[in-house]
C-alpha cells in the first residue's frame, strides 16, 4: 500500500483558515480527526484546536458558515462542528472517494498554517487523485513510499526542524550505501554549520533507533 503526503498552505475553510479558528486568533487549529460530508451539502468534523475556547466560543458560534458547535467536557481541545462545506472542503472529499483513497487521520495543521494531509491507496489512483486537485491550490509534496504503520509514530517523535533535515538527508543521498552526500552537502544546503547538521542527525538516530529498540 502506498501513501503520499502533501501540504495546502490554505485550506479554505473560514473556520480554520490558515489554523485560525477566530479573527482574534486566540484559538487556532492543531488538526482535523475527522471530515464527513451529509447529503445535505453540509459538514461534520471533529477538530483539535488550541487556545482561548471561553473567549471565541461566541465566535464560533457566531459564524453564518457554523451550524452547531460544541465542545469536548475534557478540556482537551476537542470540538465538534456542524458546518456549511466549502467548494475547495467538497472537491477533496469527493476526489478521495472517487479514486478510493483513505485519509491517514488526523489531517494536521503546520507552524505555517498550511494542512498536511497524508493520503493512502494504489499508486496509481494517488497519482490519478492528485492530478484531480482543483487549479490554483498550490500543493507542497512531503513524503511518498510504501506506508508503514508506525510511520505517524516515528514522526511524531521529531520536531518539525528535524523532519525537515531528515527528509533533506535521504533525498540527497546521505543515507545511502555509498553516500551521494556528505554532512557538508547537507550544511551548504541548508546554509548551516557542518557540525549543527551533524548534530541533529545524531539526535534524529537515536531518537528513532531506541523507539525501535
Amino acid at each position: 500500500m502506498r501513501y503520499i503526503t502533501i501540504v495546502i498552505p490554505r485550506i479554505d475553510d473560514e473556520r480554520c483558515s490558515n489554523g485560525e479558528c477566530a479573527p482574534e486568533h486566540a484559538v487556532t487549529g492543531d488538526a482535523i480527526h475527522y471530515i464527513n460530508l451529509l447529503d445535505d451539502g453540509t459538514g461534520v468534523g471533529l477538530y483539535q484546536l488550541r487556545g482561548d475556547f471561553e473567549r471565541n466560543a461566541d465566535v464560533l458560534e457566531a459564524s453564518p458558515d457554523v451550524l452547531a458547535c460544541e465542545t469536548s467536557e475534557a478540556s482537551d481541545g476537542l470540538v465538534y462542528l456542524h458546518f456549511r462545506a466549502t467548494a475547495l472542503m467538497t472537491d477533496l472529499l469527493g476526489i478521495f472517494r472517487q479514486y478510493e483513497i483513505v485519509v491517514d487521520w488526523p489531517m494536521e495543521y503546520t507552524d505555517q498554517g498550511g494542512l498536511r494531509i497524508t493520503m493512502l491507496g494504489a499508486d496509481e489512483k494517488i497519482r490519478e487523485a492528485i492530478a484531480e486537485i482543483p487549479d490554483g491550490v498550490q500543493v507542497t509534496l512531503e513524503g511518498i513510499g510504501e506506508y508503514h504503520s508506525d510511520m505517524r509514530r516515528l514522526a511524531s517523535l521529531l520536531t518539525e526542524r528535524q523532519q525537515e533535515l531528515l527528509e533533506l538527508a535521504i533525498d540527497e543521498g546521505y543515507y545511502e550505501m555509498p553516500r551521494r552526500a556528505t554532512l557538508r552537502d547537507l550544511a551548504d544546503r541548508e546554509n548551516i554549520s557542518v557540525g549543527t547538521v551533524g548534530e541533529h542527525l545524531r539526535k534524529i538516530e537515536t531518537k528513532v533507533i531506541t523507539e525501535l529498540v
